[in-house]
């Protein structure tokens, strides 16, 4: 009896610590929720109307987030009340969530690529018949230029810096490169190659619109080098997903445990 009572108490402490951790996890979640908000603006500036769509993610973040510290305090308070009814109800209820979990990585898996096609094309768009040049305040010549100047102001800085700890530099021209400039509104405004942004220094001499050598510009397109910062950064995002999921998986059983063990 003594050694039941002894496993019983092991569960249900472990169970405890479980939800702990999964109701800071919800917070985390909201928390990034909200910096995903912050930083939206301009990268919808940057990508184009149709990139409003993942504005949408900072949402789902909060709304999830609130969810899981929600299923977190239920199985503390359910262990600590041994009730089992809020023990069958936390089961099902992550049992849901962790389907859609792994349903949602099979589609964004399979649609990955085609996403990546949407933005690319509608950010190149953007840039061709919207760009008006170097400190133009429109919306997108204000996104592009913050894009492709260092991460120099406003909420892109606030971005930049919650992406690497410290401020990372793109250092980028275009979707591609400078040539995406060719045929823009930009170009046939002004007659230039490419606008200040592009440039290493944007106040020298040698940054005229029209020398396109690799020590005044910069080559590399920024579409490029936000799908590396992005991939760089989605590894420790799947090592928490991945985690977090093994952790939900363990929590059920030990949901499922205790609820026998109530019986």
């Amino acid at each position: 009896m003594a050694p039941s009572r002894s496993c019983y108490a092991t569960l249900k402490t472990v169970m405890i610590c479980f939800n702990t951790i999964i109701f800071v996890v919800g917070c985390t979640l909201v928390a990034l929720g909200l910096w995903i908000k912050l930083g939206s603006t301009s990268f919808v500036r940057v990508l184009g109307s149709t990139s409003v769509n993942f504005v949408h993610i900072g949402y789902f973040c909060i709304v999830v987030g609130i969810v899981v510290a929600m299923l977190g305090f239920m199985g503390c308070w359910g262990a600590a009340k041994e009730s089992r009814c809020l023990l069958l109800m936390y089961f099902l209820i992550m049992l849901v969530i962790f389907i859609a979990e792994i349903t949602a990585a099979v589609v964004v898996f399979a649609f990955t690529q085609f996403a990546r096609s949407i933005v690319l094309d509608k950010s190149l768009t953007a840039l061709k018949k919207k760009y008006s040049g170097y400190k133009h305040d429109d919306i997108v010549s204000y996104g592009w230029n913050a894009f492709m100047l260092k991460f120099p102001i406003g909420t892109m800085r606030i971005v930049a810096e919650r992406l690497g700890g410290d401020a990372q530099l793109l250092n980028c021209c275009g979707v591609h490169n400078y040539t995406d400039f060719s045929g823009s509104a930009f170009q046939i405004r002004t007659n230039l190659t490419y606008p200040k942004s592009c440039c290493k220094d944007p106040m020298s001499l040698a940054c005229n619109g029209h020398n396109v050598s690799s020590v005044v510009i910069n080559q590399e397109g920024c579409f490029h080098k936000l799908v590396s910062l992005v991939k760089e950064k989605s590894l420790l995002l799947g090592g928490a997903a991945t985690g977090a999921a093994l952790l939900e998986l363990a929590a059920m059983i030990v949901s499922l445990m205790l609820y026998i063990k109530l019986v």
